[in-house]
């Protein structure tokens, strides 16, 4: 029988198997996190935080300085801005996830990502409110067959998905979005998505694509997200261009 531990590690391993060599992945157990390990901008961003919150952040830095260690960079801090977003210093991309018992935090120095987003989530069915609250048209699953209807632990894969999208696309344009502004289609042969503009944000227009992975661990679903700094800056480039048509 795999233990709790064991599973985390496996989550940590999958995440860096879908992002790839040029970006480090750490892990934590939430329930560890410890605020004396906390670097002191960071301990300030825990002010007025309820205990399992603090434990969460802790652990989640920990998870970076775990990633930080295996990119072979210094310690270094990750607080977070009044939007609650984590602040990475220059030159650093990355993205910090947990659920109840498990923490992972990837981070990139490479010029080839201008972006990355990942996001766990217990692998169960989602209560029916929540389900339709995050699935819209647009997300569905892609089979080499066709499309197909989605199952109810497929919409778990549809939520965390645009979890790891959204939280990719943030750096880039500031924007807080809601369900409906990606769509997401899942490809289970090949254990990717694609997550869709349905509407235009920051640089990005109505139909843009980020390009994602997904692997499903023991009782947990792991989705990651990224754009490549070549893409981003073509999108950039267009926009500029249409500002001055």
């Amino acid at each position: 029988m795999i233990d709790s531990s064991e599973r985390v590690v496996e989550l940590a391993r999958a995440a860096k198997r879908l992002l790839g060599p040029s970006v480090s992945v750490g892990y934590a157990r939430p329930a560890l996190g410890d605020v004396a390990d906390l670097l002191p901008t960071e301990l300030t961003c825990t002010a007025g935080m309820v205990p399992q919150r603090r434990e969460e952040f802790a652990a989640g830095r920990t998870a970076v300085r775990m990633a930080a260690m295996e990119d072979g960079s210094e310690p270094f801090a990750v607080p977070i801005g009044i939007d609650r977003a984590p602040i990475w210093p220059k030159g650093i991309i990355g993205s910090i996830t947990h659920s109840s018992d498990v923490c992972l935090a990837a981070i990139s120095r490479s010029e080839r990502f201008a972006a990355i987003g990942i996001d766990v989530e217990p692998y169960a069915t989602l209560p029916p409110d929540i389900a339709a609250e995050v699935v819209h048209e647009g997300d569905g699953l892609e089979l080499e067959s066709g499309n197909a209807p989605l199952t109810q632990h497929d919409v778990v894969g549809i939520f965390s998905a645009k979890e790891a999208a959204y939280k990719c696309q943030f750096p880039l344009t500031g924007s807080m979005l809601g369900f409906d502004a990606l769509s997401i289609r899942l490809m289970p042969q090949s254990h990717r998505f694609e997550a869709r503009f349905e509407k235009s944000v920051g640089s990005f227009r109505t139909g843009d694509t980020l390009d994602g992975g997904y692997a499903l661990v023991g009782n947990h679903v792991l989705t990651v997200a990224s754009i490549s700094t070549e893409r981003w800056e073509k999108l950039i480039s267009c926009d500029k261009q249409a500002a001055h048509a």
